[in-house]
């Protein structure tokens, strides 16, 4: 069954239905079960096991063994993969990760924050550096990761409450910032200087240091952090907070950002 609309031409309703139970994964909610599809679509739930179970195949959806609801899949980060790479905003940056990596000789990760988790989205890595983690595609922890606690500092109070909500604080070392009022307070500091720190938080012997890229709408869009040794990041410390800072202002204002500069 189809509905035309006059301006665009046909609208197949399959379709449509599909459409609108992926979008609602853009709400609150990370997993959905039927009953959920078939309330907030308002359709039958013989409807609805068809469409969910025609995108489960697909790998749009996944389910989950523990509860039977389901997920996005994998094939919507590969398209999600697929048009970042055609927007302006990666380009522009990459040619200052680039320059940052190789400069002191570190990995550098490009990170967003996508449906409550902080999605790893590019990467570089120097060439004497055989292996790297995380690889791209990987989500972070948002708590004692850099990219997650600048990710977090500039994203609007609903958004921030929302994924602080839904952390867990796991203590993945004993530097690990695991309650909600402390990383608070840390994110202030990120507010304050402009970068976040990892010291040591998610693996012992490394440190990593983020910084925020804005748009020209002059809100955070993503964040970078170059990585390595806990030894080196300790010595130079406030060498590469400097140009971690640098370089996030010069990409945000390549990129229209006009607001004031953090940490300076």
């Amino acid at each position: 069954m189809t509905k035309r609309n006059n301006s665009e031409g046909r609208i197949i309703q399959s379709v449509e239905r599909a459409v609108k139970a992926l979008l609602l994964f853009l709400e609150d909610d990370n997993e959905l079960g039927i009953k959920d599809f078939s309330a907030l679509l308002d359709l039958p739930k013989p409807t609805i096991y068809s469409i969910v179970n025609t995108l489960t195949v697909h790998n749009v959806l996944e389910q989950n063994p523990d509860n039977s609801k389901y997920h996005l899949g994998p094939v919507v980060f590969r398209l999600g993969l697929q048009y970042l790479r055609h927007q302006d905003f990666l380009s522009t940056m990459i040619v200052w990760i680039e320059r940052l990596a190789f400069r002191f000789r570190k990995s550098v990760n490009v990170c967003m924050l996508i449906s409550s988790q902080v999605v790893v989205v590019h990467k570089v890595d120097p060439d004497e550096v055989i292996i790297s983690y995380p690889n791209v595609g990987a989500s972070v922890p948002v708590h004692n990761t850099a990219n997650g606690k600048v990710l977090l500092a500039y994203s609007d109070k609903k958004t921030r409450d929302k994924v602080l909500d839904r952390c867990s604080f796991d203590s993945s070392t004993e530097f690990t910032i695991a309650d909600r009022e402390l990383l608070e307070e840390e994110l202030e500091r990120v507010r304050t200087s402009g970068v976040g720190h990892n010291r040591q938080e998610g693996v012992i012997g490394v440190s990593s240091i983020a910084g925020p890229i804005f748009n020209h709408n002059n809100q955070i869009i993503a964040s970078f952090s170059i990585f390595g040794s806990a030894e080196y990041f300790k010595e130079n410390s406030d060498k590469l907070a400097a140009e971690v800072r640098n370089t996030a202002h010069s990409i945000s204002r390549q990129l229209g950002y006009r607001g004031n500069e953090p940490g300076l």
